[in-house]
């Protein structure tokens, strides 16, 4: 059974699998490539319950702003929902989304069922977060045998293919939405990280927001607008920032040219970005990260001459402003590393070693991984009069490790104690303001009548995920706590059994959509020969052409003045949605698969979308009928119809339907109706 290794990252998602001794990135279903990140980290929800995950979902996000998710892994064990279209999600269930697409992609890909996964966490993700991260495979009907750090991924990618593979290698590991530096010290098949640092809301999604806000401003100038933009207009501002940022990495300047469109009213925005002012307003995240990589040579006592190797990981790294940096604070990094796709390696390589595979390669052989904590770990207590946190685990101690310390409670009738775990930066703040309360517990039974004492067990997996254990010293009286989620009585954990089957819903209908579709013949049942049946085609055929009136601009809206339509469905083509008859008009006849016979919501979609192919094809006849043009994504788009467009397309990509316009033979008339406006 092959283990799948996955990078799950703020914007964008990869996975790999080690077959043959050798890495192989897993393809997307919509994107054959390796030179990024193939699996967008984004989901849009639609008024209809639709949704689409991953390069879909990134498509249409300018166009269904409002129900579109993205940035997620920052929410990861916050508890907190996202409202979109009337229902609440946890970050949880939107991560387990992202985990089913990938899933189902690997599978097509490699041909094999995949139930095991490793998937990557940054290194200073506290444990809720850790936690929240297993719950998201788990919903995705994934078992998650092992979170790996992001930074040992890469070094483990990295160091197990370099003939001299020791000394000490400084990762500097900065994603869209989190900074991970870590220094890690490599002896054959030994990796240490001997201490990791690094803020959570620092990453590449915070230079686009720079980016974002000097577009508006330049906006603003340019065009004398006063207020604030649309969503719609605002999400074409972020989709240009973005792209911006990526092609500063290897140009001076930019030009860009873009039309904004805000319901029927569109905007040209025009100008030049260079890379000074790029570098400019994204100097303080540069000297934050500096900052952060000082920090870590501190903690252990290390020089950068004491460094060997710098490995940069993510997208961001490819910034020029970010290799000037690590030059500057430590020494120039490494070449020849993929930023991209060295994280999702190493865990396909710790998936295999924890598979057992058989002839796994040399140089993975004999692998011993020790991750070092990224906070401090302590227990609430009194102390003359005063709450304090003690320290129970400080951080960069390597894990697994357990350590128990013994607390007094001298209230003679106290028959219970509560047992409060925090976790943070004690020594930066030492009080409980800046650090985060991530469990609680209460031990109960304590004998009365006496000082009561207590062993307090903190032990932390090979996970990193916390046990605490409390038990009162001469008696059975004891309570444990896995830290997975920062619960208390008033707010319950939530209910996965639930989510696991919305999952299993929205898996059925992805897997059916990449499925061969073909309603054979037999299954035609003839209605009325009146066509009354079929009626309500013709609201669909009348929102078909609104959509062209409104969003189509290259042609003679006179043109339906005159022109009719006659829809029928067609007993001949079981794999084509619908075919046209180009007879020059007035009256065009056009066949429709028997799969809309039934009048559901989803066929009456499904036809809209159909029939805006087409009447654009009674337009514009030489435009062919072999293909869904771009011209329908963007009316798709702007009509609200994307998720069921994206349905229609992958079905005509795979070649499980098609379109045609071949002759008619006029015997497949069997139920007609002719709509009117």
């Amino acid at each position: 059974m092959k283990v799948l290794g996955i990078d799950l990252g703020t914007s964008s998602s990869a996975a790999a699998v080690l077959m043959d001794g050798k890495i192989r990135i897993v393809m997307s279903s919509e994107k054959n490539t390796t030179t990024a990140k193939p699996f967008p980290s984004i989901v849009s929800f639609f008024e209809n319950h639709g949704c689409l995950i991953g390069s879909a979902a990134s498509e249409q996000s300018v166009y269904n702003p409002r129900g579109t998710i993205s940035n997620i892994k920052r929410r990861m064990g916050t508890g907190e929902k996202i409202k979109v279209f009337g229902k609440a999600y946890l970050p949880e269930f939107i991560s387990a989304l992202l985990l089913m697409k990938i899933k189902i992609d690997a599978e097509k890909f490699l041909n094999k069922k995949i139930t095991k996964a490793v998937i990557t966490v940054p290194a200073n993700f506290n444990d809720v977060q850790r936690q929240a991260t297993k719950d998201a495979g788990k919903i995705a009907g994934l078992d998650v045998v092992r979170l790996m750090a992001e930074p040992v991924a890469a070094a483990v990618a990295y160091g197990t293919h370099r003939d001299s593979n020791s000394g000490k290698i400084l990762v500097f590991d900065m994603g869209a939405g989190t900074l991970d530096v870590s220094l890690v010290e490599v002896d054959g098949g030994f990796f240490e990280v001997m201490a990791t640092s690094g803020p959570t809301n620092i990453g590449g999604i915070d230079m686009d927001v720079e980016v974002e806000r000097w577009l508006l401003s330049e906006f603003k100038k340019c065009t004398g607008f006063v207020g604030s933009l649309d969503e719609q207009s605002m999400a074409q501002i972020r989709e240009l920032a973005k792209r911006l940022k990526v092609e500063l990495s290897e140009k001076q300047e930019v030009l860009y040219d873009e039309i904004l469109f805000s319901g029927k009213t569109q905007s040209r925005f025009s100008g030049k970005i260079t890379r000074v002012v790029f570098e400019d307003l994204i100097s303080h995240i540069i000297t934050e990260s500096e900052i952060t990589i000082m920090q870590v040579m501190k903690n252990v006592g290390a020089t950068p001459a004491d460094i060997d190797r710098v490995i940069p990981v993510g997208g961001p790294t490819k910034i020029p402003a970010i290799q000037k940096m690590l030059a500057r604070a430590v020494k120039v990094a490494e070449v020849g590393v993929d930023p991209d796709f060295t994280v999702s390696s190493g865990a396909a390589i710790e998936g295999a070693i924890l598979a057992n595979e058989q002839n796994l390669p040399v140089p993975y052989r004999g692998l011993t991984l020790l991750n070092v904590t990224p906070l401090d770990l302590g227990e609430e207590a009194k102390e003359k009069d005063r709450h304090k946190i003690i320290l129970m685990i400080p951080k960069n101690t390597p894990y697994p490790t357990e350590h128990t310390s013994t607390f007094f409670v001298n209230n003679m009738m106290q028959v219970d104690v509560n047992i409060g775990i925090w976790q943070g930066d004690f020594k930066q703040c030492p009080g409980f303001t800046g650090n985060v309360n991530i469990g609680t517990f209460m031990l109960h039974g304590l004998r009365p009548g006496m000082q009561n004492e207590i062993d307090v067990t903190y032990g932390i997996d090979d996970d990193g995920i916390i046990t605490v254990r409390a038990r009162e010293v001469g008696t059975d009286t004891e309570q444990e706590l896995i830290v997975d989620r920062a619960w208390g009585e008033s707010r319950p954990p939530p209910q996965l059994e639930h989510v696991e089957e919305e999952i299993k819903h929205f898996e059925k209908k992805y897997r059916d959509i990449l499925s061969p579709y073909e309603i054979p013949v037999a299954e035609y049942v003839t209605p009325d020969t009146g066509g009354q049946k079929l009626k309500w085609m013709c609201k669909c055929l009348l929102e078909a052409k609104n959509i062209l009136k409104t969003h189509h601009k290259c042609f003679d809206p006179t043109f339906f003045d005159t022109a009719q339509f006659e829809l029928f469905l067609q007993l001949d083509r079981p794999n084509a949605f619908a075919y046209i008859r180009l007879t020059g008009g007035p009256v065009y006849p056009i066949g429709v698969h028997n799969m809309f016979k039934e009048k559901t919501v989803q066929n009456q979609r499904s036809l809209v979308i159909t029939l805006v192919h087409e009447v654009l094809h009674a337009i514009h006849p030489d435009w062919g009928h072999d293909k869904i043009r771009p011209e329908e994504r963007r009316l798709a788009n702007l009509a609200g119809y994307f998720d069921t467009y994206r349905e229609n397309d992958l079905k005509f990509l795979s070649g499980q339907m098609s379109f045609c316009n071949n002759s008619m033979t006029g015997g497949e008339k069997r139920a007609k109706t002719v709509c009117y406006d």
